[in-house]
């Protein structure tokens, strides 16, 4: 008996959990309309900011994709009594508040911030307020993903594998190529396809970066502040899609290997 209502109480918490994390879902697509919305998307300046989102997003991925792999390959094999420590440090992106992170950017690389004033000052180069920023901010949000997604990956490789390139002459480099970096690939690719996830979505620390510039997060916020139903409602759904065929892939990725 005591069983039974155990088993109850779950299948009660999980059925208001579902009607709770449900009603977002709900919500939007009765806010839905196809036309409305799908001729607000195909407005030039959505375009613009759509194509703007995959671009950054894509190139702070493949920037988060090598930093990230070589930063999880160092924590991984390269361990000593100040790693524990750099590894925490290189992780606090994934902790702190978008737009904490975000204004720390833009004292680092503003105008007179501590890179960036040297870099104006000395090749008239800004980079706040630019694309670049932009991608800028995806990466510093999206690297210790690819990080934390590395270094698992390198874990469950059998350490009998990389003993064994060892002692048949192979160098570290050669070993991370041959050896690491193939039997990785899944848990590497999965973790670059939840980092592109994650940049495009990026909100809070790019919008303090981007001054004029939109990405999809930013453009569905001043819609949606603004009354424009439309637009918001058809660039929320695009990136609900996105993110369920993100996971999906992932979960595909996940069960294959």
């Amino acid at each position: 008996m005591k069983i039974y209502s155990f088993s109850a109480l779950v299948t009660a918490l999980v059925m208001i959990a579902g009607l709770f994390f449900s009603s977002p879902f709900v919500a939007l697509l009765k806010s839905f309309t196809v036309a409305d919305s799908f001729s607000a998307l195909l407005n030039r300046q959505v375009m613009t900011v759509v194509i703007t989102s995959l671009v950054t997003a894509l190139l702070a991925t493949g920037l988060a994709a090598v930093v990230g792999t070589i930063l999880g390959y160092y924590f991984t094999f390269h361990k000593n009594a100040g790693s524990r420590w750099l590894k925490t440090f290189f992780s606090l992106p994934l902790v702190l508040p978008p737009s904490a992170a975000g204004y720390m950017l833009l004292l680092a690389f503003g105008r007179y911030g501590l890179i960036g004033a040297p870099l104006y000052q000395t090749f008239s180069v800004q980079i706040m307020f630019t694309v670049s920023a932009l991608v800028l901010a995806q990466f510093f949000v999206v690297t210790p993903l690819m990080m934390q997604a590395a270094s698992s990956a390198f874990q469950q490789v059998p350490g009998s594998l990389v003993k064994a390139s060892h002692s048949l002459g192979a160098g570290e480099f050669t070993t991370f190529i041959k050896v690491l970096l193939p039997l990785s690939k899944p848990v590497l690719l999965a973790g670059a396809i939840t980092a592109f996830a994650r940049a495009i979505g990026e909100f809070g620390a790019t919008m303090m970066v981007a001054g004029r510039l939109k990405t999809i997060p930013i453009m569905i916020y001043v819609k949606a502040m603004g009354g424009d139903a439309g637009v918001a409602d058809g660039l929320s759904l695009l990136l609900v899609l996105l993110s369920f065929t993100v996971l999906m892939l992932v979960n595909v990725i996940g069960e294959r290997h």
